[in-house]
């Protein structure tokens, strides 16, 4: 008698469900939809708020963002959201009696700046020690002369890059010429 090998899927093509595994039929219900219109997803803003606005349908859905309720009129919503500055992942949600919830998130950053300030002429230490307290890196160059080690007193700023004034994202890099004599 000659046997016959069978492939594996066809075997295991006809081996019974245990019980309860049987696969279920898709949800027919309707669904909710969200759709989300401002900001943009990965909008860089400058405001420690960002203005989450939309519509869904049916217009009655309940929308939540952030796990918070908002108003929904005639399917549309509008609330603000306050940020971290950094990278903010807001998230937002659908839903309606009898209908499959609709969800999205959005990712918005807040860039929140620091203005420079003017440390020309101050102690070279004060000034760095007032930068890295805003956040910033600070590297220090000698702008002394050859004579400038044997002068007097304590070495003070004589210019900084970028200039006083400037905006720029914490963790900057901020270069102090110093020197005793500028």
């Amino acid at each position: 008698m000659r046997r016959v090998a069978l492939p594996a899927v066809l075997v295991l093509a006809v081996l019974p469900l245990g019980c309860g595994d049987e696969p279920k039929p898709p949800r027919n219900e309707p669904g909710v939809t969200l759709s989300l219109s401002g900001p943009a997803d990965a909008a860089t803003v400058r405001t420690g708020s960002a203005t989450i606005t939309g519509t869904v349908r049916p217009a009655a859905a309940k929308v939540r963002v952030l796990g918070r309720d908002v108003s929904v009129d005639g399917g549309s919503f509008s609330t603000d959201v306050e940020l971290q500055p950094g990278a903010n992942l807001i998230d937002v949600d659908a839903s309606a009696p009898s209908r499959r919830p609709d969800f999205a998130v959005l990712r918005v950053v807040y860039e929140q700046r620091v203005s420079l300030p003017d440390v020309s002429g101050s102690d070279a230490d004060s000034a760095q020690e007032q930068l890295e307290g805003l956040g910033l890196k600070v590297s220090m160059d000698d702008a002394g002369g050859f004579f400038d080690s044997i002068l007097p007193g304590d070495p003070k700023v004589c210019s900084m890059q970028p200039r006083a004034g400037t905006q720029v994202l914490p963790g900057s890099d901020v270069t102090l010429s110093v020197a005793r004599d500028c």
